[in-house]
């Protein structure tokens, strides 16, 4: 009884020694300060660019600051565009396609989510990041490297991360899936979103 008694304890204290040395700093973002760039482009032709918001999320750092967690809700409905600033009407057509069907649909998915799942090479100023990234209803994981600035209680993360768009199920305008596309017409399956997080304690 002795001995299983001591055992309970010493697992306790261990137990209680690994949650403090995992503890972290937790940052909440600040959604309005915080941006997604994203960029996308034709086979032949074309580059469209802009931004989507972020609604919410958090982001923890361990006891050495080193990133260790963190997940974020993205604002679908938000989506804009930068590049057709000049011509309106085309500016709204592409702006509402990308909102439909064909590609984000988000009269029926408002949101996506990330949550980071592993990281990894993290020092205090970089980290290498894999997550399960969710949009329109199916979750894949996705790794980008990325960095990470803290001063006075705010935290910057940065980074790039391509997406093959087609393993969520947006096959629109891809060669892969319409063959009789030409070339003008094939809109690449690899898309850009430049992530730009601010969160403060």
């Amino acid at each position: 009884m002795f001995i299983s008694f001591r055992t309970f304890l010493l697992s306790s204290a261990f137990a209680l020694s690994y949650t403090q040395a995992q503890a972290a700093d937790v940052y909440k973002v600040d959604s309005t300060a915080s941006i997604l760039n994203w960029k996308a482009s034709k086979k032949v032709g074309g580059t469209h660019h802009g931004q989507i918001k972020l609604k919410s999320g958090e982001i923890s750092l361990d006891k050495e600051g080193k990133l260790s967690d963190g997940s974020f809700s993205v604002d679908m409905t938000t989506i804009s565009n930068e590049d057709l600033k000049d011509k309106a009407e085309y500016q709204k057509k592409l702006v509402a396609h990308l909102s439909n069907e064909d590609f984000f649909n988000v009269a029926k998915f408002p949101e996506a989510s990330f949550k980071i799942k592993k990281v990894t090479s993290a020092s205090k100023t970089s980290a290498q990041v894999s997550g399960d990234l969710t949009f329109i209803g199916q979750t894949h994981s996705i790794e980008f490297p990325a960095k990470i600035a803290s001063e006075k209680g705010v935290l910057t993360g940065t980074g790039t991360v391509v997406i093959d768009r087609t393993k969520w199920g947006l096959k629109y305008g891809s060669g892969n899936f319409f063959k009789e596309l030409t070339a003008d017409k094939i809109i690449n399956n690899d898309f850009e979103l430049e992530l730009k997080i601010i969160a403060k304690k």
